[in-house]
């Protein structure tokens, strides 16, 4: 009985060690780029969440922003269900995600230059 116990807390903590590694394991560059693919996920749920299809959105040219908010451009489709074209936007968090098409040209001009280039 004693030797059971002693083997399955044995094996207990090898199984804990092995995980622990496994997380411990990523490089700076790999939790970099884990948190640059979280960034950008979350900025296509916020930009999808501002359009009509949210489904229908394709994104590209996305990247993370000098000032650490995610940057990139939003193709949508408009209320006759065609395609607008490809737009910037910038998204720091849910309510505060900026498509090009919200604001005066000059003023979105300003905010990408400050946060995205």
């Amino acid at each position: 009985m004693k030797t059971d116990v002693a083997h399955a807390m044995a094996w207990g903590l090898v199984l804990a060690l092995c995980a622990g590694l496994a997380a411990c394991g990523k490089t700076e560059e790999e939790k970099r780029r884990d948190e640059e693919a979280t960034l950008t996920r979350l900025a296509e749920k916020y930009v999808r969440e501002k359009v009509r299809e949210p489904d229908a959105a394709l994104f590209r040219n996305q990247f993370i922003g000098k000032k650490g908010a995610p940057c990139g451009e939003v193709n949508a489709k408009d209320a006759f269900g065609a395609y607008i074209g490809y737009q910037r936007y910038i998204s720091v968090a849910r309510d505060l995600t900026l498509m090009a098409q919200d604001v005066a040209p000059a003023e979105f001009e300003a905010s990408w230059s400050q946060m995205c280039r």
